[in-house]
């Protein structure tokens, strides 16, 4: 297996110079946990390490650039003299594409890197109009940072802040607080604070994998806003640990030939690209460098765990995720390839305009149940009844909450069962299989409540009857229908799974899974036993496969689409909300919108029926 050489449990670094100042920054040096990689680029990996600046500077390989129209190359291998009081003008132009960057960047940082040590760049500030605060500045500098917003080169750290007058005084004392940089925020902890992990008087960081935001602990961190980036930060184990060598740097520097001359460069340290994947400026540019006390104000006191209890919120919050990132291609694509855009673009609206074409989308009656109803047309007729009695049907979906109860405490419980629970001990710190467990347990409990759900609004319809007394008396004939609902699931459950989990039995389990979904109806309505509604729902499909599948699957997807939409909007909006209130309002969204699929569903079992009986689809009158 060949990883990236990152030095492993190197020392902490001891005083290596009389001056106070120089003291005091390595005595409260950062020690860096990086996220390992199984292999050399392995994307799931921190694929880089703090570094020197001096890996980008007279450097053959890298170019200085004028911005203009064709970014004029001002200097090969620029050295820090070069860069000197350059402007918001120029930039560092480093191999390969910022945008589409493969495998160069971390290719090209280890072989500009080589053997020297890792490295954080130190610098003391007191602001004027507070001269009894001192704070100590630590920065990392990243290479390249592979995170929805990519870009060449990326400067992160974190601060320590003293009740200090002097540098011998903090040298003396102790911080008493802390801030961690986090995207366009960051993160406060107390120097006795748990959460801030030390060894002695070194704070521990975590940076996320890719976008190098600095954490205090391993774990998925979610990000709802600039502050917190957009996406999804990953800190998990195992981890490197580094001791960086610290070089401290001051306010400013007058002299060109000054080996540090690059800190008073203003222009970017990677190549010119638009927005978030433009190269950042570097340290001394950012406020904070001589006004780090309101940057400490603006701190947030924490950030957001990724919870792997709830299999909704969960899913939800997976889902913003991955759509984060997609949007982040979706922007580079584009940027770099905007044909290639508009092409896909324009396929997936006329596709859409092809299947919603498809079928009949007029107004009808949903009375009678038994009658042929084209697809359009039962979505429109079970939007028509929901709107008729939403309470009605909420308080059906409501069985949802006790549901999400349940999945939430099997997936706790999953823990303490022998095999299940060797799994997770040997997955931590990471939550992968916490959210294994979760999605597992959660799968199984949702499509054993929609099943229900269905079963109940099936029973609700077919008496005809109204109101919350009629759902409660057709909740109380589906309990007494329990033992063939039971067996019906169990048997229906068992068989897909086994086969899908074959692989080879995957078409065979597809198959199934479409010939058991008038399970519950046929239960409800003909009073079936187990057996029975297996066969009667089987006979119902029969010549229907791909009609049943169709609809069936649009259903489906109009539940999903609609409650992560609103569940999405409800993450990004309400930033304030506790996660695990947030996954109980996700559940919610899943009580109102499941309701209308299960009456959608039993008018589908109603069009099958009919069908079975050979009345024609002529027969049917819309509705004025």
């Amino acid at each position: 297996m060949v990883v990236s050489p990152v030095r492993a449990d190197e020392p902490a670094q001891q005083p290596t110079s009389d001056d106070p100042a120089q003291q005091l920054v390595e005595r409260f040096a950062p020690i860096i946990m990086l996220k390992q990689q199984a292999d050399a680029c392995d994307p799931d990996g921190e694929s880089y390490r703090p570094g020197p600046v001096d890996i980008v500077l007279d450097n053959p390989e890298v170019a200085l650039r004028q911005v203009g129209r064709d970014d004029i190359v001002v200097k090969r291998a620029p050295g820090a003299a070069d860069l000197f009081e350059l402007g918001e003008g120029f930039f560092l132009d480093f191999p390969g594409s910022s945008l589409t960057p493969g495998c160069i960047y971390e290719k090209d940082f280890w072989k500009f890197t080589g053997d020297r040590p890792s490295t954080v760049y130190a610098h003391i500030v007191q602001q004027p109009d507070v001269p009894d605060k001192l704070v100590v500045q630590y920065w990392f500098y990243w290479y390249y940072n592979d995170w929805n917003n990519k870009h060449e080169s990326d400067w992160e750290g974190i601060s320590l802040l003293f009740d200090a007058s002097s540098v011998e005084e903090a040298l003396a004392s102790a911080p008493v607080e802390v801030g961690y940089s986090q995207h366009e925020g960051g993160e406060s902890a107390d120097w006795d604070a748990a959460k801030l992990e030390r060894e002695g008087d070194h704070p521990v960081v975590y940076p996320s994998a890719g976008s190098h935001a600095s954490y205090y602990g391993s774990a998925f961190y979610l990000g709802r806003g600039a502050a917190e980036g957009f996406g999804c930060d990953n800190t998990t184990g195992p981890s490197t640990r580094l001791a960086p060598e610290v070089v401290l740097l001051p306010d400013s520097v007058d002299d060109p030939a000054d080996p540090l001359a690059w800190l008073s460069y203003t222009g970017r340290w990677g190549e010119r690209q638009n927005g978030a994947f433009n190269g950042p400026t570097g340290p001394a540019v950012k406020e904070r460098w001589l006004e780090p006390l309101p940057w400490f104000d603006e701190l947030r006191p924490s950030s957001v765990v990724i919870p792997a209890s709830n299999s909704d919120g969960a899913s939800v919050i997976s889902s913003f995720c991955g759509l984060v990132e997609r949007g982040s291609r979706t922007l580079i694509t584009a940027t770099v390839t905007p044909a290639r855009l508009v092409v896909a673009l324009l396929v997936i609206v006329l596709f859409t305009r092809f299947l919603i074409g498809r079928t009949d989308w007029t107004r009808v009656e949903p009375e009678p149940l038994r009658r042929r109803r084209r697809a359009g047309q039962i979505i429109r007729a079970a939007a028509t009844t929901y709107r008729g009695a939403p309470l009605v049907f909420v308080a059906i979906g409501l069985l949802y909450i006790p549901a999400a109860v349940l999945a939430a405490v099997i997936a706790a419980l999953g823990r303490f069962v022998p095999v299940l629970g060797d799994l997770m001990a040997l997955a931590r710190p990471s939550h992968g299989t916490n959210l294994f467990l979760a999605a597992l347990a959660g799968s199984f409990v949702n499509l054993a409540t929609y099943v229900i759900v269905n079963a109940i609004v099936a029973d609700y319809q077919r008496n005809g009857e109204s109101g919350l007394a009629a759902v409660m008396a057709a909740a109380r004939r589906t309990w007494d229908r329990g033992d063939a609902l039971l067996g019906a699931f169990a048997r229906a459950y068992a068989t897909v799974v086994v086969l899908i989990i074959t692989v080879i039995g995957i078409p065979w389990g597809i198959r199934q899974l479409v010939r058991y979904q008038f399970v519950p109806h046929v239960i409800a309505h003909e009073d079936a036993d187990a057996a029975g509604s297996l066969r009667r729902s089987t006979e119902l499909v029969r010549g229907r496969w791909f009609h049943t599948a169709f609809v069936a699957s649009a259903l489906n997807t109009i539940v999903l689409v609609a409650a992560t939409l609103l569940s999405l909007l409800l993450l990004v909006l309400a930033t304030a909300v506790p996660l695990w209130l947030f996954s109980g309002l996700v559940t919610l969204v899943y009580v109102v919108v499941v309701p209308l699929a299960a009456i959608a569903m039993n008018l589908l079992y109603g069009d099958a029926v009919a069908a079975s009986e050979g009345a024609p689809r002529a027969e049917l009158v819309p509705v004025d």
